[in-house]
């Protein structure tokens, strides 16, 4: 069966558990964990294999997946921690032997290192966590994997990877695949987890379900069934209004590019609401209207009167470091959603915001999530799915922590952007983001937020992929506006993102 859940360590466990409990013996989930991994794995691996085999289940899913294995190449395994202690492993050792394999405990006498041309890592799976000592004949073992070119396959995460976050306890190694079992986990999706993870492989075990998981990717049947519906009755306001709010004598363009991408995303009206003071260096194309405001924080009765009539304000874009407070108290009391991102995150620990207006959305990368939880970002990164809800728990909107794998969390489950490119690493790129997302939200009032902002995400990201297809590496951000046509079509078409797993 086919899925796109991700589940934390605890989840996997009681999965395990469930199946157990129903009379599903754990070495049956080891035999269809082993082999299913063993006959997807079979044809890209040629002559002989290394499997490294550790003391608890995942080690036991290894032996498997060796005997299998074993019919059709030559293996060794090696127990660098000894013979695995849970009940049945001897049985499984035996078994391994019998089918051929050689094992070796401890990794004495010395491995000949060279003749085998691939590795199977099946030493901690999910349970690891902390650190292994690098001075060890294990940590000797893994930097030796880390100096060479040979293909490395995971089971169900790399070893030395904390599977709730993608933390790495000991220099990692770069998996050529990673077949993870029932679901995916955090880890794979966490930095540094999802650098080293390589292709993420999800094989079905037959484990029960058990309602909804903490979260789940984003794949191309999801983001094609949650594409709007084009009324061929439409008009400009019925398709949504925009107004973006940003700017600053050192940053003109910000609140345009934002502008730009809302309208190609599909907003009917886009109006930016700038400083009188800049409104000469505004190139903002005549599809745009363009406003000058003397001061954003105390803005006039026409100008509130404007944004009343929106259906979405962007807050954020452009507008400086010195941003006064006031401008987002002012459309806190207007009462729209916000799309609030770059600068206008500064301003909500400066507010005492009992609430923002319903259905707005924050946009901060892990350096502007960190100044909004008071903490650092690398205590961002280090836990992004717990940095991500708390930031929802506290300002009660949904959010996007961008970057590699992006987390959008609304309450229900956080969903992982498989839509990634580097590409989308460049200037004003979150200002893109920011469009797009609220020309979603305008033109889908009665949808739901989380899958509305979710499939903004996927489509930002796709645009980026099909950017640096046809610029390489010299993308900028209008390049990413100029292929939303294209990332709209290959939507609906369902095309695969090179990032997404492979579920089976």
């Amino acid at each position: 069966m086919q899925t796109t859940e991700v589940w934390t360590v605890e989840e996997s466990r009681l999965h395990d558990q469930e199946a157990q409990a129903m009379g599903v013996n754990i070495l049956w989930l080891m035999e269809t964990a082993g082999s299913r991994a063993a006959y997807y794995l079979l044809p890209e691996l040629t002559g002989p294999g290394l499997v490294i085999v550790g003391k608890g289940h995942n080690g036991g899913d290894a032996l498997v997946l060796a005997r299998h294995l074993a019919r059709y190449r030559e293996i060794l395994v090696i127990m660098p921690l000894g013979t695995p202690g849970f009940p049945g492993a001897a049985d499984l050792v035996r078994a391994a032997q019998a089918y051929g394999v050689k094992i070796v405990e401890g990794i004495e006498p010395p491995v000949e290192w060279g003749y085998y041309r691939w590795v199977i890592d099946g030493v901690f799976g999910t349970g690891f966590h902390g650190i292994f000592d690098t001075d060890s004949p294990l940590g000797r073992l893994w930097n030796q994997l880390g100096d060479d070119n040979r293909p490395v396959y995971a089971l169900d995460i790399l070893s030395g990877l904390d599977a709730n976050s993608g933390a790495c306890g000991v220099e990692p190694v770069d998996a050529t695949k990673t077949l993870t079992f029932g679901a995916a986990k955090w880890g794979h999706f966490g930095y540094p987890g999802a650098r080293h993870t390589g292709q993420l492989v999800v094989l079905d075990i037959g484990l029960p379900h058990l309602g909804k998981s903490s979260g789940r990717w984003l794949d191309p049947s999801w983001a094609k069934s949650q594409m709007p519906v084009r009324d061929f009755y439409a008009h400009k306001y019925r398709r949504g209004t925009v107004a973006v709010i940003g700017g600053s004598e050192t940053m003109p363009g910000a609140p345009v590019l934002a502008g730009l991408a809302a309208l190609k995303a599909g907003a009917g009206l886009v109006e930016l609401f700038v400083p009188t003071q800049i409104l000469h260096r505004i190139q903002a194309p005549a599809p745009l209207l363009v406003r000058g405001v003397e001061n954003s924080a105390m803005m006039s009765a026409e100008d509130n009167d404007r944004l009343q009539r929106a259906d979405v304000i962007i807050v954020g874009p452009g507008l400086g470091p010195g941003a006064s407070p006031g401008i987002l108290a002012n459309l806190v009391k207007i009462g729209k959603p916000l799309v609030i991102d770059a600068d206008g995150l500064r301003l909500l620990n400066t507010l005492a915001l009992a609430k923002l207006p319903a259905g707005s959305v924050l946009t901060p990368h892990s350096g502007e999530m960190a100044r909004m939880l008071g903490i650092t970002a690398q205590a961002v990164d280090a836990d992004r799915p717990r940095a991500v809800n708390r930031a929802l728990d506290r300002f009660g909107a949904i959010t996007v922590l961008k970057g590699a794998f992006s987390l959008i969390a609304g309450g229900r489950q956080i969903f992982i952007n498989t839509a990634n490119t580097p590409a989308l690493a460049t200037a004003g790129s979150g200002d893109v983001l920011a469009g797009i997302i609220a020309a979603l939200l305008a033109g889908n009032a009665s949808g739901d937020g989380v899958d509305t902002v979710a499939l903004g995400t996927y489509l930002h990201g796709w645009a980026g992929i099909h950017s640096e297809r046809r610029n390489g590496p010299s993308v900028i951000a209008t390049d990413i506006i100029a292929a939303m046509g294209q990332s709209w079509q290959t939507i609906s078409h369902e095309e695969p993102p090179p990032s997404l797993p492979v579920s089976l």
